[in-house]
């Protein structure tokens, strides 16, 4: 856990002025682009409704099954003295995966970015939302083909990459950070466009009620991010970055104080993502101890 914290933060606070410079170098002058130029559509965000937003922090795995149905895939394993199970939901609207620790819901994560999907071969895997273009090359190796394309003050890259037996795939950059993959070499019109969770409304919200509760269950994805210094208090970490051109925000609250923080993503404002952090001292987290 801690690891992944670190590593979190070393892909969203790393540094881009020399990785730019050579996609710069590679830009056409005057934004000319390949001859296999393909329409880009404008931006745009399309609220969605899913299961998942039905989920909060602390529910029991049958809550989950009730709500959710059963997993496409199940992995299980042991942490720190727990059971942890993490079901998958790739056929979503939007692809989610649930994380049940000791038979409770200990973190919900959206697919926004469509990057989980089981069809993309193994060895694409290796290329994380929000790497850079170097460290994709350090992970993949050089692309077959590099085609870039350029609007709405934004650069979309796609690197196209080849291995023998299987499927071509492109892993698309946005502003010189990994933004999605897909198997073969089309380049997606709506490549700036993504979806976000709506939260149904009060009425049709089973679990709304949640009076006397834990203010963990009170979290669900889906919600503003600004709700949660309500609930928490101030972060201890916050880290701004944008995907696809929006707001975007990484963020590590204290939520018993003294005893277990909490990681949460937001895009646009809206909460894709909550995690528990475990039981390690917030202060060996924050120095990526």
């Amino acid at each position: 856990m801690k690891r992944n914290v670190a590593i979190a933060l070393a892909i969203l606070t790393s540094t881009m002025g020399s990785e730019l410079a050579a996609l710069a170098q590679k830009w056409i002058p005057g934004g000319v682009e390949p001859p296999q130029r393909e329409a880009l559509w404008p931006p745009r965000i399309d609220p969605m409704g899913v299961r998942a937003t039905l989920l909060r922090w602390g529910m029991s795995t049958g809550d989950v099954e009730r709500i959710m149905g059963a997993p496409q895939q199940v992995a299980s394993y042991g942490s720190e003295g727990s059971n942890v199970r993490v079901l998958k939901y790739p056929a979503e609207p939007i692809g989610t995966t649930v994380t049940i620790s000791d038979d409770r819901i200990s973190g919900v994560t959206l697919d926004i970015a469509g990057i989980d999907d089981p069809a993309l071969p193994n060895f694409s895997r290796a290329a994380v939302l929000g790497m850079s273009h170097m460290g994709v090359v350090r992970m993949l190796g050089t692309p077959a083909d590099d085609r870039f394309r350029g609007g709405y003050g934004m650069t979309v890259e796609q690197m196209i990459f080849e291995r023998a037996g299987g499927p071509d795939v492109s892993v698309f950059l946005v502003n010189g950070r990994v933004a999605t993959k897909k198997i073969g070499r089309s380049f997606p019109a709506d490549i700036l466009s993504f979806a976000l969770p709506l939260l149904p409304e009060p009425a049709d919200n089973e679990i709304d009620d949640i009076a006397g509760q834990p203010q963990q269950q009170s979290v669900q994805v889906g919600m503003t991010a600004s709700q949660l210094p309500t609930l928490f208090g101030a972060p201890k970490l916050q880290v701004a970055y944008t995907f696809k051109g929006r707001p975007a925000e990484y963020a590590i609250y204290e939520t018993s104080p003294g005893k277990s923080f909490g990681r949460f993503t937001s895009i646009d404002g809206v909460l894709t993502e909550f995690a528990d952090g475990g039981h390690t001292p917030l202060s060996q987290v924050l120095d990526g101890r």
